[in-house]
């Protein structure tokens, strides 16, 4: 699996860039989502056994990921600043929390133990995370897009 300095880099950048409002810019909002990407990617091509369990697993992690980006999107603060017009976004402390708890959960599982059952429950955890960054920027996208129609 990867290591744990990678995890800890990418969790870094992310809180940092969570905490702070800044100004929504669809061209750069895929960057995050597709470095975790291929991080997920990489940790899958690993694991050399899939069953018809563990895809089952992966997809419901991805579906319990997917619910809690809605939901972290939905925690959003987006504000239009009156005199430029920018759009700008902030996440709320629930939603931070949500996140890393996840990511924190999933590290959890990945130091208990390789027992056959651990590494795909690992692996759907990640799904979660990267379900719910993707979800998230989606919402954000298209709230963005609603913002910027009633600007104009």
């Amino acid at each position: 699996m990867m290591d744990s300095p990678v995890y800890l880099i990418v969790l870094v950048i992310i809180l940092l860039r969570l905490g702070r409002e800044r100004e929504v810019r669809p061209a750069n909002m895929w960057i995050v989502p597709a470095l975790f990407t291929y991080m997920t990617i990489g940790t899958l091509a690993e694991t050399h056994d899939f069953t018809a369990v563990h895809i089952l697993m992966y997809l419901m992690g991805a579906a319990v990921g997917t619910g809690i980006g809605f939901l972290r999107g939905k925690l959003e603060r987006f504000r239009v600043h009156p005199s430029t017009g920018n759009i700008t976004t902030q996440s709320s402390i629930g939603s931070i929390v949500l996140f890393v708890g996840v990511i924190l959960l999933r590290l959890l599982v990945k130091y208990m133990g390789s027992a056959d059952m651990l590494i795909p429950i690992g692996n759907a955890l990640l799904l979660v995370s990267l379900a719910s960054i993707c979800t998230r920027r989606c919402y954000v996208y298209l709230r963005y897009r609603q913002l910027q129609g009633q600007r104009y």
